[in-house]
């Protein structure tokens, strides 16, 4: 039987047990399969998965460890437990452990262009952005059709503090393929906007508008980068025009507008704001209850009461209850 076999059969035979909902009671009887087969790798990832669904993580990644040690010293790479390693500790939010992962994996298959973009992943995850670039340009180089990789390495770029050098590669991304154009300026907005950058957000909203000013998510993204330049009013317009074109989602769209406002301390403009998504959604408790907050944060106890009533007048009346 080979390796590339004897995995699933392994799964499949600990799936069973697992799947009468009891896990651990399956680790005792993988334990046992491992003890008296040492060397059948199917018996120790039936073990690995067992401890994993049992809520044994750091053991399941040891066991997966040892398992990633013997992959990496076959001449062909499988893979397995080096993709289940990825993923515990991407979930558990582990980044130097799964840059480990990632650059062994790397060191036994430089070509492999999946492994070299975890690889960058788990660099910036583990805020080595300087090492990420470096992942982020072989691969372009590698793939130079790819837009992808332009973009990932505008990330790390970003990440890095250099803004200027991560536009020009988000730039040549969109030379690549013109017709993403709006996903890739959306995607580097997002990132301006999360590095603490509005005004080079707002020139990337911008982009995505003159290709497309039809996409309300652009049109709010716009408006979040104003309210951040201290241009409420010109914020509340943009978010007018992404209203407009969904109306079904007026609400909604209107709140989170109302809610930056409020967390940046403009609470007499949120509350024209929370007023509008009332009227959008009037048998919404939420916006009454926001609108009462940014009223009680002005001091205005009588109005913020007076919302708290009609949350309560809501929920008394028959289609709130």
């Amino acid at each position: 039987m080979t390796v590339d076999d004897s995995i699933p059969a392994g799964r499949n035979r600990a799936g069973g047990p697992m799947k009468s909902g009891c896990p651990a009671g399956t680790v005792p009887v993988c334990r046992e399969w491992v003890e008296a087969n040492p060397d059948e790798d199917s018996q120790s990832f039936a073990l690995a998965w067992a401890l994993h669904d049992s809520g044994k993580t750091a053991e399941a990644a040891a066991c997966f460890e040892r398992l990633f040690r013997k992959e990496l010293a076959r001449k062909i790479f499988t893979g397995f437990a080096y993709d289940e390693l990825v993923r515990i500790y991407r979930e558990g939010k582990n980044g130097e452990a799964l840059v480990s992962v990632c650059e062994r994996a790397a060191a036994a298959q430089p070509e492999d262009t999946g492994i070299l973009q975890t690889l960058g992943e788990a660099y910036i995850s583990a805020g080595r952005a300087v090492e990420a670039a470096r992942v982020f340009e072989k691969l372009a180089k590698c793939e130079p059709d790819a837009p992808e990789h332009r973009c990932s390495l505008g990330d790390a770029l970003l990440a890095a503090g250099d803004p200027v050098r991560a536009e020009a590669e988000y730039k040549r991304a969109v030379e690549i393929d013109p017709a993403a154009e709006v996903a890739f300026f959306s995607r580097l907005a997002n990132g301006f906007f999360r590095a603490g950058d509005p005004e080079r957000a707002k020139a990337a909203w911008e982009n995505c508008l003159a290709a497309r000013s039809d996409e309300p998510l652009s049109w709010m993204g716009l408006g979040d980068c104003l309210v951040r330049l201290g241009e409420p009013d010109a914020a509340a317009d943009a978010y007018g025009r992404a209203a407009e074109l969904q109306p079904a989602a007026a609400g909604n769209c209107w709140h989170r507008l109302g809610r930056l406002l409020a967390t940046e301390g403009l609470h007499s403009c949120a509350e024209a704001v929370f007023a509008k998504a009332i009227a959008a959604e009037p048998k919404n408790p939420l916006y009454l209850l926001r609108l009462a907050a940014s009223y009680a944060a002005q001091g205005q106890n009588d109005l913020a009461a007076a919302a708290l009533r009609r949350v309560e007048a809501l929920k008394s009346s028959p289609a709130g209850r």
